[in-house]
């Protein structure tokens, strides 16, 4: 997951399908802690991205590039800060 999170990062052009395979692999697990706690909120928080700046106008929740790294980078810096073993697939 840790490298799906890296690759949305990196792959602008592949942005939004990466979101929904992250997402997917979030939601389809049942995991429990915080790691999964961060994991599972960042994917909640990418449903408000929106790549189109036209479309992003509809609504104020929705946000763009800038804001979609900060949030990737911020679940990441949180799972770097948990005590113990974090999953890195």
């Amino acid at each position: 997951m840790i490298s799906i999170l890296r690759a949305i990062l990196e792959d602008k052009a592949q942005r939004t399908e990466l979101i929904k395979q992250f997402q997917n692999e979030i939601w389809d697990r049942n995991g429990e802690g915080p790691y999964f706690e961060i994991l599972s909120t960042l994917a909640i928080d990418l449903d408000y991205y929106e790549p189109d700046e036209q479309m992003r106008r509809e609504d104020p929740s929705f946000y763009g590039d800038d804001r979609l790294e900060q949030e990737i980078i911020q679940a990441l810096k949180a799972l770097e800060g948990l005590e113990g073993s974090v999953p890195t697939s």
